[in-house]
């Protein structure tokens, strides 16, 4: 009853919402939401770091899972949807700390059915937000038809982006 009751504000919320966007110049900080039960955390990172030149400390990695820390500790990296309120606010430092950084781009790969990443997706200030057909498309500026396991996501996003921006 009360994972239930939660959704029900976590969809109200992303539905209330619209997507955090600014003019300012953020930089070069590059955000990275991702599923943590499919992908791996230092694979991301590398594929970024390649493809869009940037070291590995202009890079914010958030991951959320949902089986994976449920009796042992989780990392700092990782958020839980314990970490959201019955009322579908966030409640945990990592997910405050991520949400209050404004970036340049923020990656949204992850695929369908991801209430808590979309919500921290859409808390999230930054220049260009850049997703999965699958996800929410209330969230991305750009969305590419692409499998949300396929890795190629980020060579083919530097490619368009580079001629975007």
């Amino acid at each position: 009853m009360l994972n239930s009751i939660q959704t029900y504000f976590l969809n109200k919320k992303l539905d209330s919402k619209f997507s955090q966007k600014s003019e300012e110049n953020f930089g070069h900080k590059i955000g990275i939401l991702f599923n943590d039960d499919v992908s791996d955390r230092y694979q991301l990172q590398q594929l970024v770091e390649s493809n869009y030149g940037v070291s590995d400390s202009d890079i914010s990695l958030l991951g959320f899972s949902r089986h994976r820390y449920d009796r042992v500790e989780k990392p700092d990296f990782v958020f839980i949807q314990k970490d959201f309120t019955i009322f579908g606010e966030p409640k945990s430092e990592v997910i405050t700390k991520f949400t209050n950084t404004k970036y340049e781009y923020l990656f949204n790969f992850f695929g369908q059915d991801e209430l808590c990443l979309e919500i921290v997706a859409l808390l999230t200030k930054a220049k260009l937000k850049v997703g999965l057909n699958e996800s929410n498309e209330r969230i991305n500026d750009i969305s590419f038809a692409m499998d949300s396991k396929n890795l190629d996501f980020f060579k083919e996003s530097s490619i368009y982006i580079k001629h975007i921006i």
